[in-house]
Protein backbone atom coordinates (compact mmCIF):
# COMPACT_ATOMS: atom_id res chain seq x y z
CA UNK A 1 0.00 0.00 0.00
CA UNK A 2 1.41 3.43 -0.93
CA UNK A 3 2.30 5.71 1.97
CA UNK A 4 -0.32 8.36 1.17
CA UNK A 5 -3.02 5.73 0.70
CA UNK A 6 -1.95 3.99 3.90
CA UNK A 7 -1.97 7.28 5.84
CA UNK A 8 -5.46 8.10 4.53
CA UNK A 9 -6.68 4.61 5.42
CA UNK A 10 -5.22 4.82 8.94
CA UNK A 11 -6.65 8.32 9.40
CA UNK A 12 -10.13 7.24 8.37
CA UNK A 13 -10.04 4.18 10.61
CA UNK A 14 -8.54 6.13 13.51
CA UNK A 15 -11.55 8.45 13.37
CA UNK A 16 -13.92 5.47 13.17
CA UNK A 17 -12.22 3.74 16.10
CA UNK A 18 -12.56 6.89 18.18
CA UNK A 19 -16.26 7.20 17.30
CA UNK A 20 -16.89 3.61 18.36
CA UNK A 21 -15.02 4.30 21.59
CA UNK A 22 -17.24 7.31 22.30
CA UNK A 23 -20.15 4.87 22.31
CA UNK A 24 -18.24 2.52 24.57
CA UNK A 25 -17.44 5.35 27.00
CA UNK A 26 -21.16 6.14 27.13
CA UNK A 27 -22.00 2.49 27.83
CA UNK A 28 -19.32 2.32 30.53
CA UNK A 29 -20.70 5.52 32.11
CA UNK A 30 -24.17 3.91 32.20
CA UNK A 31 -22.60 0.85 33.85
CA UNK A 32 -21.05 3.10 36.51
CA UNK A 33 -24.34 4.93 37.13
CA UNK A 34 -26.35 1.70 37.37
CA UNK A 35 -23.82 0.04 39.68
CA UNK A 36 -23.86 3.07 41.96
CA UNK A 37 -27.63 3.60 41.85
CA UNK A 38 -28.34 0.01 42.86
CA UNK A 39 -25.69 0.02 45.56
CA UNK A 40 -23.75 -2.81 43.98
CA UNK A 41 -20.34 -1.23 44.64
CA UNK A 42 -18.72 1.01 47.24
CA UNK A 43 -18.43 4.77 46.83
CA UNK A 44 -14.67 4.42 46.51
CA UNK A 45 -15.01 2.02 43.58
CA UNK A 46 -17.61 4.28 41.99
CA UNK A 47 -15.17 7.18 42.24
CA UNK A 48 -12.40 5.08 40.70
CA UNK A 49 -14.67 3.99 37.87
CA UNK A 50 -15.58 7.62 37.15
CA UNK A 51 -11.88 8.47 37.02
CA UNK A 52 -11.35 5.64 34.54
CA UNK A 53 -14.36 6.78 32.49
CA UNK A 54 -13.00 10.33 32.38
CA UNK A 55 -9.54 9.14 31.42
CA UNK A 56 -10.91 6.97 28.61
CA UNK A 57 -13.05 9.87 27.38
CA UNK A 58 -10.02 12.19 27.34
CA UNK A 59 -7.88 9.68 25.42
CA UNK A 60 -10.71 8.99 22.96
CA UNK A 61 -11.30 12.70 22.40
CA UNK A 62 -7.59 13.37 21.84
CA UNK A 63 -7.34 10.47 19.37
CA UNK A 64 -10.47 11.62 17.55
CA UNK A 65 -9.32 15.24 17.35
CA UNK A 66 -5.78 14.46 16.23
CA UNK A 67 -6.93 11.82 13.74
CA UNK A 68 -9.06 14.45 12.03
CA UNK A 69 -5.99 16.50 11.15
CA UNK A 70 -4.71 15.86 7.64
CA UNK A 71 -1.26 15.66 6.10
CA UNK A 72 0.20 13.60 8.93
CA UNK A 73 2.53 10.67 8.58
CA UNK A 74 1.66 6.99 8.69
CA UNK A 75 3.57 6.73 11.98
CA UNK A 76 1.42 9.48 13.50
CA UNK A 77 -1.85 7.67 12.75
CA UNK A 78 -0.40 4.34 13.90
CA UNK A 79 0.61 5.99 17.18
CA UNK A 80 -2.96 7.23 17.70
CA UNK A 81 -4.36 3.74 17.21
CA UNK A 82 -1.74 2.27 19.55
CA UNK A 83 -2.71 4.90 22.15
CA UNK A 84 -6.33 3.72 21.90
CA UNK A 85 -5.21 0.09 22.25
CA UNK A 86 -3.22 0.92 25.39
CA UNK A 87 -6.17 2.82 26.87
CA UNK A 88 -8.40 -0.22 26.27
CA UNK A 89 -5.85 -2.48 27.96
CA UNK A 90 -5.67 -0.12 30.95
CA UNK A 91 -9.47 -0.16 31.32
CA UNK A 92 -9.66 -3.96 31.10
CA UNK A 93 -6.85 -4.37 33.63
CA UNK A 94 -8.54 -1.90 35.98
CA UNK A 95 -11.78 -3.89 35.67
CA UNK A 96 -10.02 -7.18 36.45
CA UNK A 97 -8.37 -5.89 39.60
CA UNK A 98 -11.39 -3.99 40.95
CA UNK A 99 -13.87 -6.77 40.14
CA UNK A 100 -12.29 -9.63 42.13
CA UNK A 101 -9.33 -10.69 39.99
CA UNK A 102 -9.72 -14.08 38.34
CA UNK A 103 -13.47 -14.06 39.17
CA UNK A 104 -14.00 -10.86 37.18
CA UNK A 105 -16.26 -10.85 34.16
CA UNK A 106 -14.17 -7.99 32.79
CA UNK A 107 -11.93 -10.42 30.89
CA UNK A 108 -14.15 -9.85 27.85
CA UNK A 109 -12.93 -6.23 27.78
CA UNK A 110 -9.55 -7.47 26.57
CA UNK A 111 -11.16 -8.21 23.20
CA UNK A 112 -11.39 -4.44 22.57
CA UNK A 113 -7.65 -3.77 22.27
CA UNK A 114 -7.01 -6.96 20.32
CA UNK A 115 -9.71 -6.11 17.77
CA UNK A 116 -8.73 -2.42 17.66
CA UNK A 117 -5.13 -3.36 16.87
CA UNK A 118 -6.35 -5.03 13.68
CA UNK A 119 -6.77 -1.54 12.19
CA UNK A 120 -2.97 -1.40 11.95
CA UNK A 121 -3.08 -4.26 9.41
CA UNK A 122 -0.06 -5.82 11.05
CA UNK A 123 0.22 -9.32 12.47
CA UNK A 124 2.77 -8.19 15.06
CA UNK A 125 0.40 -5.48 16.28
CA UNK A 126 -2.46 -7.92 16.75
CA UNK A 127 -0.37 -10.52 18.56
CA UNK A 128 1.43 -7.78 20.49
CA UNK A 129 -1.91 -6.44 21.73
CA UNK A 130 -2.89 -9.98 22.75
CA UNK A 131 0.39 -10.54 24.59
CA UNK A 132 0.25 -7.20 26.40
CA UNK A 133 -3.38 -7.90 27.30
CA UNK A 134 -2.36 -11.28 28.67
CA UNK A 135 0.56 -9.84 30.63
CA UNK A 136 -1.60 -7.19 32.26
CA UNK A 137 -4.33 -9.75 32.97
CA UNK A 138 -1.75 -11.96 34.72
CA UNK A 139 -0.48 -8.99 36.74
CA UNK A 140 -3.96 -7.87 37.85
CA UNK A 141 -5.30 -11.35 38.61
CA UNK A 142 -2.25 -12.52 40.54
CA UNK A 143 -1.97 -9.23 42.43
CA UNK A 144 -5.61 -9.51 43.50
CA UNK A 145 -5.10 -13.17 44.41
CA UNK A 146 -2.18 -12.44 46.73
CA UNK A 147 -3.73 -9.32 48.28
CA UNK A 148 -7.05 -11.14 48.94
CA UNK A 149 -5.65 -14.63 49.38
CA UNK A 150 -8.74 -16.47 50.66
CA UNK A 151 -10.86 -15.78 47.58
CA UNK A 152 -9.65 -18.67 45.47
CA UNK A 153 -7.27 -21.59 45.05
CA UNK A 154 -3.82 -21.34 43.51
CA UNK A 155 -4.60 -24.14 41.04
CA UNK A 156 -7.72 -22.24 39.99
CA UNK A 157 -5.67 -19.08 39.46
CA UNK A 158 -3.07 -20.75 37.27
CA UNK A 159 -5.56 -22.72 35.17
CA UNK A 160 -7.65 -19.58 34.67
CA UNK A 161 -4.55 -17.63 33.60
CA UNK A 162 -3.62 -20.34 31.09
CA UNK A 163 -7.15 -20.59 29.69
CA UNK A 164 -7.56 -16.85 29.15
CA UNK A 165 -4.04 -16.55 27.75
CA UNK A 166 -4.88 -19.21 25.19
CA UNK A 167 -8.16 -17.43 24.47
CA UNK A 168 -6.37 -14.13 23.79
CA UNK A 169 -3.95 -15.85 21.40
CA UNK A 170 -6.75 -17.71 19.60
CA UNK A 171 -8.68 -14.45 19.19
CA UNK A 172 -5.55 -12.78 17.77
CA UNK A 173 -4.98 -15.72 15.41
CA UNK A 174 -8.57 -15.64 14.16
CA UNK A 175 -8.38 -11.89 13.57
CA UNK A 176 -5.14 -12.40 11.66
CA UNK A 177 -6.70 -15.15 9.51
CA UNK A 178 -9.51 -12.78 8.53
CA UNK A 179 -7.10 -9.87 8.00
CA UNK A 180 -4.68 -11.86 5.86
CA UNK A 181 -7.46 -13.21 3.66
CA UNK A 182 -8.75 -9.66 3.08
CA UNK A 183 -5.23 -8.32 2.44
CA UNK A 184 -4.57 -11.02 -0.20
CA UNK A 185 -7.36 -9.69 -2.40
Amino acid sequence: MKRSIQAAWLQKNGIRIARVHFGFVGAYALFVVASDAWGVVTRQLTSQRWMMTGTLLIVTTVVWYLARSTSRSVAFYRTLIVLMVLADIALATFAIYTERGMASRGVALYALPIVTSAALLNRSAVFGAALISYATYVMAATRYFYVYFNEGYKAELYTTLLLYGAGFMVLAALIWVVMSSVLEK
